[in-house]
């Protein structure tokens, strides 16, 4: 064995997790309950920020002490071997707030005059010792600022105070917050404009592709280094591992401590990257190169004392996100944490635009909001397998203070009462309209570090904005059943049932879309119905997991109309998203509720409202994310592995028979979907049981069977009608027969839809039918239920609503 009794305890001390040296025992920063008690007495959000500042100043100056005399570059480095893992597993996300602890070093680091201002020699300084309480002391300070952040939560006074310090923390611990293929494809759609490109060589000097190049080129010069480095010593390993320890020649024992020290001890020259490294690898030229790095990196200035610098970082002025690279001032450059141009390079190039000039407005019309508004389009028409209605088309709102009503198919005011105004995509299928309202401006630097007001003029510019514009079309066509095009083009949309409607943001804004009752308190949401509110990423997302346009209804619905709104809260969409795929995302209706809105309905029980209150609690939403990171990240995956896309926990029956449904394509197939995916576990199963009864009875008997389930909550009252035709009978009589039935009980109901199914004895689908309106007073219909000796109304006809049948899933972990 190469490795000696001395080597060994020369490794053991250079080992790059650190060792514990002196006094310092890290049990001593692990206790959370004592760093939050301070907390306690604040009164002010300037007392939570006084403790936050206490902390950062003591634990800054032990840093910096741990460190005089090392070199910046080796302590960073050493600091990301701690917090990342050299070969990332595509299957998992890194650790949570892995970056922030670099980051903090790093910001402390830079307040030095140079990287290494101390008198002793590089190669005699031991910063792999002090490591552990490196990432020790940062963790804690991230800890204190988590609870500064969450006292201040609490302690403002103002509607989006929660909110605010919810978004502010997740800015501070999230990174990477897209997977790499879908923001690289919106990158390179966005800047590939002529307009985009154009401004990015005018106003930062490069183009996108050179980023692209140089983030490539680091890449490939840090893998190729590692590689090289583990393959050297790795092979004096091998070659020597016959020997006795005593044997192994001094000049072997040299050449593998001079590999092992730049790959795991002072690792600032393994980590450097200069430019005419760059350059070489990237096939750019020095000067591009040049630029390119420097305008993603941060040098050595001590204008600034070190712990203002960590403590602006951890109040969210976080420099890294834009500039994650550390620069000597020599072309030597050091990687922090992400890297260059990652979920930044937008905001880099619309920082750079002067405000309010034309080189603003031309990024905004010809780069930013077309090709936002395109790929929300094609994402939906992926979706929901159906080409838009209408796309960036133009009809008349009324002007303020007019009510809907006044724009009827008959209005004679129009041109008085009206505004033309622009929506950017209606998609109509089958009985269904959904409205999409799409927004490309950022969120100010400002809001993204907790300036509550800054923030809810941005979340008004933007969600609010395209909430009011999607709610306005919803109410026209809620109110007139149509829109009027122009003053002489009526749209007519009678046929439309239900209306959902969309905000796709460009941002990635976590829990600022996910926690939509906070928005509606602050009064930027509507507060009945509030628009659905997804990122371009999410959206892109869904598209690629999402197999039927059903559960993309469903999932409009359960996220915007139903309880859910009110009790789940979630840091990312994703989250609440894999949880709705699950099964999980539900709250039972308020049965009291449902009774009120659906009169015909038997009597409330004490067990529903007993299984309401059980359900109706808050929920946090953790990460939901592991089978779709391995998903999404499949192609990084060695080929024998075959990860397992997310998919709808329901039935398989269940799932095929909402699919035979939608390839026939016949009426009230989409609504139908969703309805059928809404039913609890139970409810699903019960329902592929009546129809394998009638199935059995008609081939025992050869003579039709009908049954009829019922399913009311708040999004209205379902029916489904089921009828087997026995073999030989004419399937025009038989739907006739079971049509009459369903028109007749779905009168006495007064329920809003109903859905007939002809299947032959086998239990095989034959034909279909829907009736999507019901009179509320009729008196044939009357005399029919008279007549059919109909169950009398107020009895119980409809399964309870519980939470789904779960199917067995494998434990969740965090996606990259």
């Amino acid at each position: 064995m190469l490795v000696t009794p001395s080597l060994e305890r020369e490794m053991s001390a250079f080992h790059p997790l650190g060792k514990i040296v002196g006094d310092f025992n890290p049990d001593s920063f692990g206790d959370p309950a004592n760093e939050l008690l301070p907390f306690r007495n604040c009164k002010t959000p300037s007392d939570a920020r006084a403790i936050l500042h206490e902390n950062v100043e003591k634990d800054v100056a032990a840093i910096l002490d741990l460190v005089a005399d090392a070199d910046a570059f080796d302590v960073i480095e050493l600091m990301r071997m701690r917090e990342f893992s050299i070969v990332p597993d595509p299957r998992l996300a890194p650790l949570g707030g892995a970056s922030l602890p670099v980051e903090i070093i790093a910001a402390a680091l830079l307040a030095r005059p140079s990287r290494k201002p101390g008198p002793t020699r590089r190669n005699d300084t031991r910063p792999h010792e002090v490591i552990s309480e490196l990432h020790e002391r940062s963790m804690r300070l991230a800890r204190i600022a988590s609870y500064r952040q969450l006292t201040e939560g609490q302690l403002r006074n103002e509607p989006l105070g929660r909110l605010a310090s919810e978004y502010q923390g997740a800015v501070l611990n999230i990174r990477n917050l897209q997977y790499d293929h879908i923001r690289d494809e919106h990158d390179r759609r966005l800047f590939e404009t002529a307009a985009a490109s154009e401004l990015m060589q005018k106003h930062l000097g490069y183009s996108y592709h050179d980023v692209s190049a140089v983030r490539t080129a680091m890449n490939k010069i840090s893998a190729e280094r590692m590689t090289r480095l583990r393959d050297e010593t790795g092979d004096l390993l091998m070659a020597h591992q016959h020997l006795d320890p005593k044997e192994v020649p001094r000049e072997v024992i040299e050449q593998f401590m001079r590999g092992m020290v730049p790959f795991i001890f002072l690792p600032a020259d393994r980590s450097i990257i200069t430019t005419a490294d760059v350059a070489s690898a990237s096939g750019l030229d020095i000067a591009t190169s040049r630029r390119v790095l420097s305008s993603f990196a941060q040098q050595f200035d001590d204008s600034e004392s070190p712990g203002k610098r960590v403590f602006d970082l951890l109040m969210g002025n976080n420099q890294f996100l834009a500039r994650p690279l550390v620069s000597d001032g020599d072309d030597n450059f050091a990687l922090t944490s992400n890297e260059i141009g990652q979920d930044v390079l937008r905001r880099i190039l619309e920082r750079a635009l002067p405000p309010n000039s034309p080189d603003v407005r031309r990024y905004d019309q010809k780069a930013r909001q077309p090709i936002s508004e395109e790929l929300a389009r094609r994402y939906l028409e992926t979706i929901l397998r159906s080409p838009a209605f209408r796309e960036s088309y133009h009809y008349l709102a009324p002007k303020a203070g007019v009510p809907a009503d006044q724009l009827g198919p008959d209005s004679a005011t129009l041109r008085q009462v009206t505004d033309d105004v622009e929506g950017d995509a209606l998609f109509v299928i089958d009985d269904i309209a959904i409205v999409v309202e799409v927004k490309g401006k950022s969120i100010a630097d400002q809001a993204r570090r907790g300036d509550v007001r800054r923030l809810n003029n941005d979340l008004k510019a933007t969600l609010g904005d395209g909430a009011r514009q999607a709610t306005r079309i919803r109410e026209l066509i809620e109110t007139n059943h149509g829109i009027w095009e122009n003053p002489s083009t009526w749209l007519d949309l009678s046929k439309i049932r239900e209306v959902r409607t969309l905000v796709v943001v460009l941002d990635d804004i976590g829990p600022l879309g996910t926690n939509l009752a906070d928005l509606q308190h602050a009064g930027i949401l509507p507060d009945d119905r509030p628009p659905l509110v997804l990122s371009l990423h999410d959206l892109a997302v869904i598209t690629e997991i999402g197999e039927r346009p059903s559960e993309f209804l469903l999932y409009l619905r359960r996220r915007t109309d139903s309880p859910v709104t009110t009790y789940y809260r979630a840091l990312d969409e994703l989250d609440l998203y894999m949880l709705f795929l699950a099964a999980d995302l539900y709250v039972e209706d308020d049965p009291d509720g449902v009774k009120a809105a659906h009169p015909t309905l038997p009597p409330v029980t004490k067990s529903e409202r007993r299984r309401h209150k059980r359900s109706a609690v808050g929920t946090m939403v953790g990460d939901n994310c592991i089978e779709l990171t391995a998903w999404m990240n499949r192609a990084e995956l060695p080929q024998s592995e075959n990860p397992m896309k997310p998919s709808m926990n329901a039935p398989a029956e269940i799932l095929e028979l909402i699919d035979q449904l939608s390839t026939a394509g016949k009426p009230g197939w989409f609504r139908c979907g969703a309805d059928l995916l809404a039913l609890s576990g139970e409810g699903q199963l019960r329902l592929l049981s009546t129809i394998k009864t009638c199935a059995r009875a008609t081939r025992k008997d050869g003579t039709y069977h009908d049954a009829m389930n019922a399913y009311a909550g708040m999004w209205g009252f379902a029916t489904v009608f089921v009828a087997t035709r026995p073999a030989g009978a004419s399937l025009v009589e038989v739907k006739e027969r079971l049509q009459l039935y369903a028109k007749v009980k779905q009168y006495q109901l007064q329920a809003d839809r109903a859905y007939g199914w002809v299947f032959d004895e086998n239990g095989s689908l034959e034909d279909t039918f829907y009736l999507s309106s019901v009179a509320q007073s009729d008196s044939t219909l009357d005399q029919l239920v008279k007549a059919m000796k109909l169950q009398p109304v107020g009895q119980r006809l409809r399964p309870s609503a519980r939470r789904p049948v779960k199917r067995t899933r494998k434990k969740k972990r965090k996606r990259r």
